[in-house]
Parts: C-alpha cells; structure tokens; sequence
C-alpha cells in the first residue's frame, strides 16, 4: 500500500502517518524514493484501535 492508501485506511494525515513512520509505529519500505506499507501491518494498526492524537 502507498501513503494515500494508508491515510484513506486509517483515517489520518500524510504528516501523521510520517510522524509514525519516524517513531517507528508502523514499518515501511522504501522503493525508488517512494514509502509502501504492508497491508497486514496497516491491519494489526486498525485491530489495535491506535487513533492519532487531536491537539
């Protein structure tokens, strides 16, 4: 999955999705300068019920 399709998925911005990705709450791979995500790890995200934090 790209960022687009992770943010859609979970219900977040691309900067917070940036913001896990550089705290390390969800693993991702980079291939020819673009982020992907693996669909079960964006799963295990969704079942763990982890929301953004509202400030």
């Amino acid at each position: 999955m790209d960022s687009a399709d992770v943010c859609r998925a979970l219900g977040i911005s691309k900067r917070t999705l940036q913001t896990w990705r550089g705290n390390g709450k969800i693993p991702f791979s980079m291939l020819g300068g673009k982020v992907y995500y693996k669909e079960s790890n964006v799963r295990d995200l969704l079942l763990s019920g982890m929301k953004p934090i509202k400030k």
